[in-house]
């Protein structure tokens, strides 16, 4: 039963392998677009990047260290969404089997062996993030359904210049939510006693 689900986004898996490792950063995320490269390599941590064979696999995401700033940012890989353990093709997937075949949430969970929560912050943050997120030659933003069984119509090579252009916008507009850069938050004014 789990095949059935599963075998309309296959073909996200094969395309999103095509992404291939880390590049190499092009741009810090703390300094202006302008700035000459000025970051050095700082190590790396590893991830979760699991699919339906291996959910534990992990990746090692390298980190650099900004010498202006002062702080430490990571190049997620292609395949990886942030904040998201599963690797893209597989998400999709699940939204693809929601969406547009209809399954029931409760039912595809228990096939996946994943929380119902966790697929209802996947819906919830795909329906956010559907209106910043544009198929090429279509200006216009599409409903979940069109949009999903349209994205399943493009062929491997249309897809890859997709999605790594959907991680390169700013704010983070990736499918399963809007992720803005971290910035750190002022502190509040102690309060007088």
């Amino acid at each position: 039963m789990l095949a059935a689900v599963m075998t309309p986004a296959v073909f996200l898996l094969e395309a999103l392998l095509l992404l291939g490792p880390c590049p190499a950063p092009v741009r810090c995320p703390y300094c202006p677009a302008a700035t000459a490269p000025h970051w050095i390599g700082w190590g790396y941590y590893h991830r979760y990047a699991g699919d339906c064979e291996h959910p534990s696999q992990k990746v090692a995401v390298p980190r650099f260290w900004c010498k202006i700033q002062g702080r430490t940012f990571s190049l997620l890989p292609a395949c990886l969404l942030p904040y998201r353990s599963m690797r893209t093709g597989v998400i999709l997937a699940w939204l693809h089997a929601l969406f547009v075949q209809g399954a029931p949430l409760c039912r595809l969970a228990h096939q996946v062996g994943v929380a119902r929560g966790t697929l209802r912050g996947l819906r919830a943050g795909f329906v956010r993030a559907l209106p910043h997120l544009h198929l090429p030659r279509q200006p216009e933003a599409r409903r979940a359904v069109s949009f999903l069984a349209a994205l399943a119509q493009l062929a491997p090579t249309t897809i890859v210049p997709l999605f790594q252009a959907w991680k390169e916008r700013e704010p983070k507009h990736c499918v399963v939510g809007i992720h803005s850069r971290s910035r750190q938050r002022p502190r509040a004014p102690a309060a007088a006693a």
